[in-house]
């Protein structure tokens, strides 16, 4: 006589391996009659009691079963450590068989802690219409659901049974400080209340922070923080809660406006006048060599000496993103094609920054990076491209790819103008090359020359985030001819992110053939006296391949107090000396840069400082005289001392 158990469910449930098991299986209900349920689920009995269950299972009809059979089942497949321990609990024979689980995601509880866990899976429609009664006021879409658990670090400074002690007790101090609140609180203030998933939150940062900025203290500084809120009357929390959203306010308006209206820039000259006055800020770049600049064309002899080292490099590089050494192949490896090895790049394309910290907090705050807001040394990257990169800045290498070239005499280029000019770069197999020339007219602003251009080498990636040249441009662009205008059209097409969303509409540029068709463009504007202005201009000459005599470099004219190489970046400079905003459209599913707003941003900077050299001038008495600027009677000329020394680069 065999033994059988069959009314009795198997302790290994659907991982038993027994060949013919004498416990009760799933498959085994198949066999049975009836289509009445009738005993709970172990999964019902043990469920704890604040979820809101049916005290009994009702008889239903084969149609409904077929339905709710699969949320008990998906119900029963993840359960509490402490519910395998408990014993297992009789079922019938009789029960009807259960579909595979529903993948279906659990509506979020607000209310959630660690003591009351959230449903593992789909909730029933009795559970849904209790959530959805509760008072508890609904998470933001905007924040990721939290449960009362301290979060996962890379180095704890207590044990998880001490943090999450110490956790639960300021949450507890937030929750009765917030209830007593709600008393009190009037109809315009109650934008001052926390929901339930946002004490949650606001407990488990205070818990955070505590854990990385001051890991030797942790217990203390916890400890402290409770008897603080513990102490904390109602009219103390609001007034801290009122200020909280204060600084909110004035964070958010300073990331994402300017305060007040922009300055304005008033010289009461002539454009010929200012571009007179032009001459007195000049930067001459004969001892500038050691910063980028390239005073003299490249000979022969050292274009030969370059060629050489190339060579004998065998195409081996650095990535200018990741640091990884790669191998690239102008014109593509014959034996499958191939630009690059070392396969994917993975890196962090937003520079680093230093999270702001409170007045009289002396601890130390990890650098951090602009693009995840990760701490630096955390991850090798947030974002991933197929090809590594480099960039090359020796003048004899790049004169290599293409030779630098004077800026030749021009009789039509006009005396009384000056010209902003702007470039956007890519990464070719041959390093940074020019993709986009933008060329005004100062200090009008009028655009003069706006053009794509064709680089030389095999892109290897356009950075279309900053320099706003994105595939589709270079595809549906129409070939520049002589008979073409060398403005850009008027026109444009929207232009919207990955998400769908139209950011704006982008005029449709002309693409010239070679960066040297690009720079015989721009000969044809400029002189060797004409002033060339920019910002950062050693990069945008040395894409171009041009050795110009009369330039005026933003970078030089704001100085950073520390000197060169520390700049400051022109979305800076236009921010604190004129209150602008720029370059707004930088960064993930954005359009990236606009070299045409780049280049009249410089021009804006350059004559801010024209207007403080006439200001000086004026008190010094120079007057404006038949339309002259006249120095004062007995004065003499104005000595290029006196500018040097006013404008002397730190």
């Amino acid at each position: 006589m065999s033994l059988s158990l069959k009314h009795i469910p198997c302790p290994a449930g659907n991982k038993c391996t027994a060949f013919q098991c004498i416990f009760g299986h799933e498959k085994d209900n198949s066999k049975a009659d009836g289509d009445s349920v009738s005993e709970p689920a172990k999964s019902d009995i043990l469920s704890p009691p604040d979820q809101d269950r049916p005290n009994k299972r009702l008889k239903v009809d084969d149609a409904s079963l077929k339905t709710q059979t699969g949320v008990a089942a998906n119900g029963q497949t993840k359960q509490t450590k402490e519910e395998h321990k408990k014993p297992v609990l009789p079922q019938s024979a009789t029960r009807s068989i259960s579909p595979p689980p529903l993948k279906r995601k659990a509506a979020p509880s607000t209310t959630q802690t660690a003591e009351n866990p959230a449903p593992s899976s789909s909730t029933t429609k009795n559970q849904t219409s209790a959530l959805s009664g509760s008072k508890t006021t609904a998470m933001p879409k905007s924040k990721k659901a939290e449960t009362l658990n301290p979060r996962l670090l890379k180095s704890s400074p207590a044990s998880h049974e001490i943090r999450l002690k110490l956790l639960r007790l300021v949450h507890q101090e937030f929750k009765r400080l917030n209830e007593e609140l709600k008393k009190s609180v009037t109809n315009q203030e109650k934008n001052l209340l926390l929901s339930d998933q946002d004490l949650i939150i606001r407990a488990l940062d205070e818990e955070q922070a505590c854990a990385i900025e001051k890991p030797a203290v942790y217990s203390n500084v916890m400890k402290n923080k409770v008897m603080q809120y513990k102490r904390m009357t109602a009219a103390q929390w609001k007034e801290t809660r009122a200020k909280e959203k204060q600084d909110a306010q004035k964070k958010l308006k300073k990331d994402d406006m300017v305060d007040g209206e922009p300055k304005k820039i008033e010289t009461g000259l002539t454009n010929a006048q200012e571009v007179q006055l032009l001459k007195r800020i000049v930067t001459p770049i004969d001892n500038m060599g050691h910063h980028g600049y390239v005073p003299t064309v490249p000979t022969e002899e050292q274009i030969k000496s370059a060629l050489d080292g190339m060579e004998a490099g065998k195409g081996w590089e650095k990535c200018d993103r990741c640091q990884q050494r790669f191998q690239v192949f102008p014109g593509r490896r014959e034996e499958d094609g191939a630009l690059t090895t070392g396969g994917a790049c993975k890196f962090h394309w937003g520079k680093t920054y230093i999270p702001e910290k409170q007045p009289g907090d002396k601890t130390r705050v990890p650098k951090r990076y602009h693009c995840c807001g990760e701490e630096v040394g955390d991850s090798a990257g947030c974002f991933t491209h197929e090809h590594h990169v480099f960039k090359a800045s020796d003048p004899k290498r790049l004169a290599a790819v293409l030779n630098f070239a004077e800026t030749p005499e021009n009789a039509i280029a006009p005396t009384d103008r000056a010209v902003c000019f702007d470039c956007e770069m890519c990464y070719t197999v041959h390093g940074l090359e020019l993709v986009r020339l933008t060329a005004t007219s100062w200090p009008a602003g009028e655009d003069l020359l706006d053009v794509l251009v064709q680089p030389i080498g095999e892109i290897l990636d356009l950075n279309s985030r900053f320099s706003g040249v994105w595939p589709e441009d270079l595809a549906g662009a129409e070939s520049w001819s002589v008979n073409d205008d060398l403005k850009p059209a008027k026109g444009g097409e929207e232009t919207g992110s990955e998400d769908g969303e139209v950011k704006s509409k982008k005029r449709k540029l002309k693409i010239v053939s070679s960066p040297e068709v690009a720079r015989d463009l721009l000969f044809s504007l400029i002189s060797p006296s004409t002033p060339l202005m920019g910002h950062g201009l050693e990069n945008d000459l040395n894409a171009v391949r041009v050795v110009h005599p009369t330039i005026i470099d933003t970078v030089l004219l704001y100085p950073h107090r520390m000197g060169l190489p520390y700049r400051f970046g022109l979305k800076t400079l236009m921010s604190v000396h004129l209150n602008v905003k720029i370059q707004q459209e930088t960064g993930p599913k954005m359009l990236g840069h606009d070299s045409g707003e780049d280049a009249r941003a410089a021009g804006d900077l350059v004559r801010l400082r024209v207007m403080d050299v006439w200001n000086d001038l004026k008190r010094k008495g120079w007057r404006v005289v038949d339309g002259e600027i006249t120095p004062p009677e007995g004065g003499g000329v104005l000595t290029e001392a006196f500018i040097e020394n006013r404008f002397r680069l730190a």
